[in-house]
This record gives C-alpha cells, structure tokens and sequence, in this order.
C-alpha cells in the first residue's frame, strides 16, 4: 500500500518536471529563433548599409571624376582656340607676309604661310590650316590648295562678315566642311580693311591631351549641318540625329554612346552607360547656336544612375573684342 502511495507521488513529481522542463525548452526555443531572427536582420541592414554606404561614395566619386573631365575639357578647349587666334593675330601682322599681300603677290605669300605652318608645326606640334581672304570676302590662298581663289565666303561665312564690319578679331568652332575651331584676325593698312587671314584647327590635339589623362574624346554635330560638313557625310551616325566628326576614337566607348538614350541632352551633364561614364557639353558658335556635344568618356566600374544638369551657356565677348565660345 505505501508502495504504490509513493509511486503515485513520485510519478505526479516526475509530470511536474518534465511539464517544467517541456515549457523551458519551447522558451529556450523561442528564444533562440528571436536571436536568430534578430542577427540575420542585424547582418541584413549592415550588409544593406555597407552596400549603400559603399555605392554613394562610388556615385560621388564618379560625379567628381565627371566633373573634373567636363573643367579639364572645357578648359583645354579654350586653351585650343586662344592658340588657334594667337597664331591668327601673329601671321595677320606678319611683315614679310603683309608685304606680298599688298603687293598681290600670292606666290610669295603662299610660300610664306607654308614655311610658317611648317615652322609652327614643328616648334608647337599644332597641326592647322591657314586661308586668307581679300577686302572682298574672297578666298585669297589655302594653304592646303594653291589653285582655289577668289571664292566668295560672304554669303555664308558670317564670321567673316562680323570680323570686316568690327574690324576686330573673333575665334570660334564653325562648321564648314569639317567642324573646326576658326580664328579670323582682320588685315588693316592704315585704319582701313583690307582683308582677313584665319587660322583653322581640328580637335586632334584636343584629342590626344584628353587621352594622356585617361579619357576619350567623342565629338558629336547635328546632321542637319550635313550639307554644308560635306566630308563627314560617310562618318557614322548616332540616334539618327548626330554624326560622329572624330576620324580618330574609342571603338568600344563609341559603341556604348550609341546604345545611350541621347533624346534629353541639355547644354551639359552626365550619365552612364554600360562600363562608361560620360561628361558632355554642348558646342556653340559665335551666334550662340547649338551645333553639338562634345563627350568624354571613361571607364566606370559601377554602372550608376546619373541626372543630367543644365546649364545656360551664354555667349561672351571679352574687353580685347574678341568672341570667344
């Protein structure tokens, strides 16, 4: 009897145990759940914050390289066309040279503008072209054909026009077969006009500068300008609104701009596209209109997403009276 009494008791304390022991394991349990819950989502959000951490300083480190491609640019441009009107204002009062050309001697003036191309070419490592027009607004010589003369520009060479009526020199990027940077210095005898002498250089330097610092050079002009750039008719075409002037570029960079959207490019800005990223600004002439883009391209890592900006570009004209885009 007293046997079976403590059986009774030591199994009823027996089910207070395990019930006790059941109710903290399903705790214990709990709570191991809520601590694995808890570390994932820890691991989660500094993973999360890491990333995110990590791709704003890879977008502002890319913004940052954007811009100093876009002020390089910019900046070594000006620098093209204030060299471009320097060696303009140097042949436009060039003794020797003035002498044949008052004498109308193009022989003598020919043979002297070569020497002085070659001559600067060698010392500067500018490659350009030079054409001289009479009071008339009529080609005088080329340096590039001896035989072409007295075409008239006045028609629509509105550079040259403003150049004779200011009687001051003017500098900027114009289309004419080719898109150039354009330097014209007005010849003056004795108060009077009598004549203009450009200075006419391509954007290789440009080019090559650019390249020395790790971008790409791609230049873009509207296609409507097709009929009077007639030597880029046959150079590719992007989005069916532009077409490429670089005879020299980056097939690969090349190849990326033409997969971009360049539907709402504004007078400057920035995107990417595939593995590159691209800094653009707009080209003017002296009449303050759009002719295309310049972009500069560089290999980007981390494929971003990217505003464009805008900027108005205005035109200025400094005290010397000369128009510089």
């Amino acid at each position: 009897m007293l046997r079976a009494q403590f059986l009774i008791c030591y199994n009823k304390i027996k089910t207070k145990k395990h019930i006790k022991l059941s109710i903290f394991d399903k705790l214990t349990a709990k709570i191991d759940k809520i601590v694995f819950i808890f570390t994932v989502l820890v691991l989660f959000f500094s993973f999360y914050f890491v990333y995110t951490l990590k791709q704003s300083y890879a977008q502002k480190e890319t913004v940052q390289s954007l811009d100093n491609a876009l002020f390089l640019t910019r900046n070594l441009l000006e620098e093209e066309q204030q060299h471009a009107l320097s060696l303009s204002l140097l042949l436009s009062q060039d003794k020797t040279f003035l002498e044949a050309f008052y004498k109308n001697n193009r022989k003598k003036a020919f043979e002297i503008i070569s020497q002085k191309i070659e001559s600067l070419k060698k010392l500067q490592g500018y490659s350009f072209e030079v054409q001289v027009h009479d009071k008339n607004l009529h080609t005088y010589l080329r340096s590039w054909d001896y035989s072409i003369k007295d075409v008239p520009l006045a028609s629509f060479r509105k550079g040259l026009v403003l150049v004779k009526e200011r009687k001051k020199p003017l500098v900027s990027i114009e289309v004419g077969k080719r898109l150039n940077i354009k330097a014209i210095s007005p010849i003056m005898k004795n108060g009077s006009f009598e004549g203009s002498i450009e200075v006419i250089e391509n954007f290789e330097h440009l080019r090559k500068t650019l390249a020395e610092h790790g971008y790409a050079l791609l230049i873009l002009l509207n296609k409507k300008y097709l009929n009077i750039a007639t030597t880029l008719q046959h150079h590719p075409i992007v989005f069916n609104k532009f077409v490429l002037v670089n005879d020299s570029y980056n097939k690969h960079s090349f190849q990326s701009l033409k997969n971009s959207d360049l539907k709402n490019l504004q007078s400057y800005g920035y995107f990417t596209q595939d593995k590159y990223a691209f800094s653009y600004f707009s080209i003017k002439n002296f009449e303050n209109q759009n002719l295309g883009y310049f972009i500069v391209v560089f290999e980007n890592s981390t494929p971003l997403i990217l505003n464009t900006h805008d900027e108005v570009i205005t035109q200025e004209i400094n005290n010397s009276g000369v128009i510089i885009q």
